[in-house]
């Protein structure tokens, strides 16, 4: 049958101390996305390393330990740069840093996983990963045919490019649907195994889709982390209740629910977002603080992991300053109410693989679109 038609999808068939180790408090200056532990006493924060930079504009006076970073980003290099200059420089020690990256969908096949990894380390600058996991679940954009980095182009263009979003002669991202994130996942524990990462897990994966990893027969690795899009209208409660039981961290991206980039595809049920709800907005006044302060600590107390993105060195300065009060019980509680399920992002786009992960979110009468000019981070050809 014609792969963009309605199709049955595959059946989807140890929390380890990565996220706990070491003194992850202060560190490195970077512009992206950046989280904050639940524990008020560990304080660390996370970096996404997205496409905007390193270092911010006050030059580096908030610094990171923690970094998310990603090949498709397309912008490790830059990373490994500021990196490379501060462990260089005795400002801090490689062994005060923790850094995660992921294995991207063009990369899936167990002969690239390596590749994908070996990439990242030499972009970043760095021996090992303290952390590495899978982007998404389903192996497309994708054409199983060659592994493909940053330098092969990280947009979307003709497969015959081999870009990191291959599209096809119709303007579809190609899927590779012969494979599947189980022997993916094996692959990645040789890494673990070899060295080159300490932990691995999972990203943007359903609940089936990781219990089907957690059943897998001789696994040898724990899922260490499992970093999904959660925010107050997303708020993932069965989820987190479910990484919490199987000891996963379960770590937020987008806690402030995406701003009005252009990856979201539906209006809220709201019809604004979650910076601009009139609930927040009242909080934020009850409390003498912005929106998003108010947004990041409702995470927090809930006992959450953020991953939060600016490129405003007053902003980045307010995100840390979320530990010296708290929300009322009673305001905690009051964020039930605004728990739409409302998810920004959704790649509709990629929803024709069998693995994609959000198929009962998509509209009953959807069709599959064509690739979009943009990659995810922005990036054109």
């Amino acid at each position: 049958s014609d792969r963009r038609a309605s199709q049955d999808r595959r059946p989807f068939g140890a929390r380890s101390d990565a996220f706990e180790d070491g003194d992850l408090r202060w560190s490195y200056g970077v512009a992206g996305h950046g989280s904050v532990d639940a524990d008020g006493g560990f304080r660390h924060v996370e970096v996404t390393a997205w496409r905007d930079g390193v270092r911010g504009e006050d030059g580096g006076a908030v610094r990171y330990r923690f970094i998310d970073a990603a090949n498709d980003y397309a912008n490790e290099h830059e990373v490994g740069s500021a990196l490379s200059d501060l462990l260089g420089a005795g400002e801090v020690r490689r062994e005060e840093l923790f850094v995660q990256a992921k294995l991207w969908n063009t990369n899936h096949r167990c002969e690239h996983v390596r590749l994908d990894l070996e990439q990242t380390l030499t972009d970043l600058k760095l021996d090992y990963l303290d952390s590495f996991v899978i982007h998404w679940p389903q192996a497309a954009p994708a054409t199983g045919l060659k592994a493909t980095t940053r330098l092969d182009g990280a947009y979307p263009a003709p497969a015959a490019e081999n870009p990191m979003f291959p599209v096809d002669d119709d303007g579809y991202f190609c899927s590779d649907d012969a494979c599947h994130y189980v022997e993916t996942w094996q692959a990645m524990e040789a890494l673990v195994d070899e060295g080159l990462c300490k932990s691995i897990g999972l990203s943007n994966f359903n609940r089936a889709q990781v219990q089907e990893v957690l059943d897998l027969p001789g696994r040898k690795h724990p899922v260490s982390v499992l970093q999904c899009e959660c925010h107050a209208y997303l708020q993932q409660k069965d989820l987190v209740d479910f990484c919490k039981v199987n000891g996963i961290a379960f770590q937020c991206y987008s806690p402030l629910g995406s701003g009005t980039s252009h990856l979201g595809v539906t209006q809220s049920p709201s019809g604004t977002i979650p910076l601009q709800d009139p609930f927040v907005l009242e909080l934020a006044r009850k409390y003498d603080k912005d929106a998003a302060q108010i947004l990041l600590k409702f995470q927090l107390q809930r006992g959450r992991c953020l991953v939060t993105k600016s490129v405003n060195p007053d902003r980045i300065q307010s995100n840390f300053q979320l530990f010296d009060w708290a929300l009322d019980p009673a305001d905690l509680d009051a964020f039930d109410a605004i728990n739409y399920g409302w998810r920004h992002l959704q790649w509709r786009e990629t929803s024709h693989h069998p693995d994609y992960p959000f198929p009962d979110e998509l509209p009953h009468d959807y069709k599959l679109e064509k690739a979009p000019t943009a990659s995810s981070s922005g990036q054109q050809k």
